[in-house]
């Protein structure tokens, strides 16, 4: 999945825009004028964690694309549904759309257009917990995109690769892989890539019991993305755990709180990939702080504004 962030500066506005700009091309029913404000403002919807209302959106855009017999756009809005199942936990749809894509990618003869189609695919494994064949898979299509021109999916399948070798503990090549999906990704469009790979770079360290530079990693990650709301919630269980390493447990506790609420506002549940791990957390900060504590510090941080939960995951470590 790649989306831009038109309107930095004002996102409000650029919203409004992308509004109005879907609200005239339905009325003159100009399909392939629509597609692009719609694709937009799917993607803004989605970023401010109105997840149902985004999913729909882009269930539209592909209505269009599939009016249109577009074969570009159909495969596109099948990958951008692909994501945001797997995002909000409907891992059944996500195979469905995954596998749709497949078949059109397939059917156009060009090797990296196979190779989108397997990413696709490898994505829903990989937040299944099914490393081995996400593994198979990606690298099938990493070989594939490494003979194409395309930079940012070669950085993308890099990426994920990564996240495969931190679920197996394989650290050296999840460093390595993040790390060249970095450099290969640099200027492209997917503005999510850089920070992305910082996290998951912060999550490398956490595992290598380096607290400090783990810290600063996720810090920096959640920095540059806390007005993409789907993104929030990681961020804030990784510094837990780094909270909960440094003995830091009334704050663990309150960003777990915190982002278990903004899950399930967004209805956006953890990966089941990453259940052991936050589940981990979870069980370590109950058991180190004990029951009455724990309860106090979780509904505090369940209470909070998500502006309020960032802020406390961005301050310094004390110690």
């Amino acid at each position: 999945m790649a989306h831009t962030l038109d309107g930095q500066g004002d996102r409000q506005a650029a919203t409004t825009a992308y509004e109005e700009s879907v609200v005239l091309f339905r009325e003159t029913g100009d399909q392939w004028a629509l597609t692009h404000p719609l694709s937009d403002l799917a993607w803004r919807t989605w970023d401010d964690g109105r997840l149902d209302e985004a999913i729909e959106l882009m269930g539209e855009y592909l209505a269009v694309f599939r009016r249109l017999r577009s074969l570009g756009g159909v495969p596109m809005a099948l990958g951008n549904l692909t994501y945001m199942a797997v995002m909000m936990g409907d891992l059944e749809a996500a195979a469905q759309t995954a596998h749709e894509k497949y078949e059109i990618e397939v059917s156009r003869g060009l090797p990296i257009d196979r190779a989108y189609g397997l990413s696709s695919i490898a994505f829903v494994h990989l937040a299944q917990g099914d490393l081995a064949r996400a593994r198979s898979l990606l690298e099938e299509s990493l070989a594939l995109a490494r003979n194409s021109a395309d930079a940012g999916f070669l950085a993308d399948q890099l990426y994920n690769l990564g996240l495969v070798a931190l679920f197996e503990d394989h650290l050296d090549e999840a460093a390595q892989r993040l790390e060249e999906s970095r450099r290969v990704g640099e200027g492209s469009e997917n503005y999510l890539l850089e920070p992305q790979a910082l996290f998951w770079l912060g999550q490398v360290a956490a595992r290598r019991r380096e607290y400090a530079a783990a810290l600063a990693l996720m810090q920096e990650s959640l920095t540059r993305l806390q007005v993409i709301w789907p993104h929030i919630p990681p961020r804030l269980e990784g510094i837990a755990q780094v909270c909960l390493a440094l003995n830091q447990l009334e704050r663990g506790t309150m960003l777990l709180g915190a982002a278990d609420s903004l899950r399930q506002a967004m209805g956006s549940p953890v990966w089941p990939v990453s259940r052991p791990d936050v589940g981990q957390t979870l069980a370590g900060l109950r058991a180190s702080l004990g029951a009455n504590a724990f309860a106090e510090a979780w509904a505090a941080g369940e209470t909070m504004a998500v502006d309020q939960a960032v802020a406390l995951a961005l301050e310094r470590m004390a110690g």
